[in-house]
């Protein structure tokens, strides 16, 4: 009789876990949102330090919704005191010794990790969201969150979120083996309140720079495609350019909503040789020769992603 129950026990226990896993999802991708809305809806100021392969970024960030609509400004605090202002849906750049200029956008995407906007109920398909536990950032308490991806051919995230303003305080970009940090962003100061409205109320009335116009992607034929892609990716523009009298420049740019990447072909009339592969912060550039073709991948990929993309690129008459 015992040994019944105990086996109706196990048959119990295995039909709850994936009920158990779900409802622990859905908790942590509410933490998600939340974070998500309160970045882009609170009014506040941010101090913090951006780390990428021993290259230190000191930055102000300051953010509030003023007469219905965001305004923020973000300040490279040494250096080239480079400055991004947003107001609505146009982010103008300003940088000594250039031309200032506008774009559209829904928020300003230098300098921050694209983490803190994505689109969770979107990447749950590919991530899994993980809740590790509570914590300390400084003096204040945080929920520590790890995104993984599901097919481990991405990159992964470690999220430290303050548990009162639902802000993230730490936010670390790793590597597939989940243990090499790529780049970390750090907040040290952090200031909530109507304060901000007022340091950033002379933005309404700024007069911003033109708008940069940027031609409509164009409808291209290449004759290679891609033969291998991560689950999700999808391709958002390409475009085609002469480099030189015998070389033209072909690119794809391809985006799962979180990371971005581009699989660029060069057919330079000679035969390509390969190139040494290198990556600056979260960005991988890798290189393939075929025949008269280089094949390029470059942007937010793992080495070994990268090298199968470039590999499984095929071209028209290839078997």
């Amino acid at each position: 009789m015992k040994r019944i129950w105990f086996f109706i026990f196990l048959l119990v226990g295995g039909l709850l876990n994936p009920f158990k896993a779900s409802a622990q999802q859905s908790s942590v991708e509410a933490l998600l949102q939340d974070m998500n809305s309160a970045v882009q809806t609170l009014n506040y100021e941010l101090g913090f330090i951006n780390l990428a392969q021993q290259f230190l970024i000191p930055l102000r960030y300051r953010h509030a919704i003023i007469d219905g609509q965001p305004i923020a400004q973000i300040i490279q605090m040494d250096g080239s005191r480079r400055e991004i202002i947003q107001r609505g849906d146009q982010i103008s750049y300003y940088e000594p010794g250039l031309d200032s200029f506008s774009l559209h956008g829904n928020h300003i995407v230098d300098y921050f990790p694209p983490i803190i906007f994505a689109d969770f109920t979107q990447l749950q398909e590919f991530y899994r969201f993980i809740y590790v536990g509570s914590t300390h950032v400084g003096d204040h308490p945080t929920s520590f969150v790890r995104i993984i991806s599901k097919d481990e051919s991405r990159y992964n995230y470690n999220l430290l979120i303050d548990e009162k303003t639902h802000l993230p305080l730490l936010i670390e970009l790793l590597d597939r083996d989940n243990i090499t940090v790529i780049e970390q962003s750090r907040i040290v100061t952090l200031i909530v309140g109507d304060y901000v409205k007022k340091e950033l109320r002379a933005i309404t009335d700024l007069k911003l720079p033109p708008m940069l116009l940027i031609p409509p992607s164009e409808k291209l034929k290449f004759n290679w495609q891609v033969g291998t892609m991560p689950e999700g990716f999808q391709e958002i523009s390409r475009n085609s350019r002469k480099l030189s009298e015998t070389e033209w420049l072909e690119s794809i740019m391809y985006s799962d909503g979180l990371f971005n990447f581009s699989v660029n072909v060069v057919n330079s009339g000679k035969k390509s040789v390969d190139k040494q592969p290198f990556r600056q912060g979260r960005r991988t550039v890798y290189t393939l020769a075929r025949s008269k073709n280089s094949i390029t991948v470059i942007g937010e990929l793992p080495f070994a992603t990268a090298k199968r993309i470039a590999a499984s690129v095929m071209f028209t008459g290839e078997k």
